[in-house]
């Protein structure tokens, strides 16, 4: 189930923030960071936090924006995100970032003798560790993580990212809530005892006992892949978790009611360790995306798969559906899609010519009088576009020259990056982001933060 015209996440678990203290090596070259949404106000460099819509608690036209948060994009201080000290100004490049709907992560790594680590910072909630470890008390966290992490993915409490260790070997970590297996590290009534304590000052007695972890590896997961086989990729729907791998294949696990983990006809129970997706045996898979309650997959042919929730008629069939529980091949005949982009209850895709089709419901760029499509439509007013986002709420695309495009569903956060809170946008608007410094290989969307960098 999406709830779309809601700020607050369902299946709602009670929150607790934090952070740690940490420390950074980096190399020479530094990126550019723009930000915008939730939490982000803790990092934005004193010289852009002048203007009327930046500061958390400002009255804005359509409401007030919460403390902390930016509702238009600001450059952040990474030094800071980092917590490098105030009197350091280290040159800090980023190798991935991910965002969820309360929380994001950086990485960077370190070359230096004989350590080949990343230094993974997060800011925002933390209560089940997602982040990558217990803290608190400071807007950021720092965690050191054995190996070059190539890329991450955060969903609602919960975060995973794929490692490449010393030896070039890749495998996937994970943290933060397995309330429903999706860590995929096995039974979660083991981790209670040691997540998070029975008796914690200021929590109320619902938020015991949850369980979570902090970062590991999903070592099932390298039991079931063969010789020549490692994870390549990986998404996070809200509670839980997809892989895809180098050899085309999908495994997934966590919450599987609405048919999200795509295991076959009549399966609809949670995995608390990873399965393979059923009947994506046609050919490879290239990509697969996923942020909320379903899933899309684009197969080396350019075919498109989904599985999950459908209610809203994201699906791309004409008709809703309540759930689709084993992948279901989309006819598509408007074009060769390049990529593919999953929200809560609209789903994007993006043509070789540049243009976007969009389907289901919300604010989804095709103007005000259209709040809902069942079949894939043209989204107006952007072309020659190279790369799309989506989340549960909005999205954001990159044309060719990088400038940025927003639309959706506003709230207290001001995630859609237009200096508004709560009005909506209901047509693509281009944001008042600098197209160099935009890289496409460093987006990351979630639902209330959002995250762009450039190496410069």
């Amino acid at each position: 189930m999406c709830l779309l015209l809601s700020a607050g996440p369902y299946r709602r678990l009670p929150r607790l923030s934090g952070s740690l203290k940490g420390s950074v090596q980096t190399r020479s070259k530094s990126s550019i960071v723009t930000a915008w949404g939730a939490y982000v106000g803790h990092f934005a460099k004193p010289s852009v936090l002048s203007g009327p819509s930046l500061l958390g608690g400002s009255e804005l036209e359509d409401g007030s924006l919460e403390e902390h948060a930016c509702a238009t994009p600001v450059q952040i201080s990474l030094n800071r995100l980092f917590r490098c000290g105030s009197d350091q100004k280290t040159s800090i490049a980023v190798d991935a970032m991910g965002a969820g709907v309360r929380h994001a992560l950086v990485s960077t790594h370190s070359l230096s003798g004989d350590r080949f680590e990343s230094h993974l910072a997060g800011f925002g909630l933390n209560r089940c560790r997602q982040l990558g470890k217990k803290g608190s008390d400071t807007p950021s966290i720092v965690t050191n993580v054995p190996g070059k992490v190539l890329q991450i993915a955060c969903g609602r409490e919960h975060s995973a990212m794929v490692v490449e260790k010393k030896d070039r070997t890749k495998v996937v970590m994970v943290c933060g809530s397995n309330s429903y297996g999706q860590l995929g590290i096995g039974d979660t009534h083991k981790l209670q005892e040691a997540a998070i304590p029975k008796q914690t000052a200021g929590l109320e007695q619902e938020e015991y006992l949850i369980p979570a972890s902090g970062l590991v590896e999903v070592a099932a997961l390298k039991d079931m892949l063969r010789s020549d086989e490692m994870p390549v990729r990986v998404q996070c729907g809200m509670d839980h978790t997809v892989v895809l791998t180098s050899l085309g294949r999908v495994f997934a696990m966590g919450w599987g009611s609405d048919g999200q983990l795509g295991a076959g006809p009549d399966s609809t129970v949670c995995h608390d360790r990873p399965v393979q997706v059923f009947g994506l045996d046609k050919a490879p898979i290239v990509d697969i995306s996923s942020s909320t309650d379903f899933t899309l997959a684009l197969s080396v042919d350019g075919r498109l798969f989904y599985w999950g929730n459908a209610e809203y008629g994201q699906c791309m069939i004409g008709k809703k559906i309540d759930q689709v529980l084993a992948p279901l091949e989309i006819p598509f005949t408007d074009g060769t899609i390049v990529k593919i982009a999953a929200g809560g209850c609209h789903a994007l895709v993006l043509l070789s010519d540049g243009r976007v089709y969009g389907c289901g419901y919300g604010a989804i760029g095709m103007g005000a009088d259209t709040a809902s499509s069942l079949t894939p439509s043209l989204v107006k007013g952007i072309r020659g576009i190279g790369h799309i986002a989506a989340s549960t709420d909005r999205c954001l695309a990159l044309d060719s020259q990088n400038n940025v495009y927003s639309w959706g569903l506003g709230n207290h956060a001001g995630r859609l990056g237009n200096g508004t809170v709560f009005s909506n946008l209901y047509a693509p608007t281009r944001l008042d982001i600098s197209p160099k410094h935009v890289q496409p290989a460093f987006m990351a969307l979630g639902n209330d933060i959002a995250l762009l960098a450039s190496n410069a």
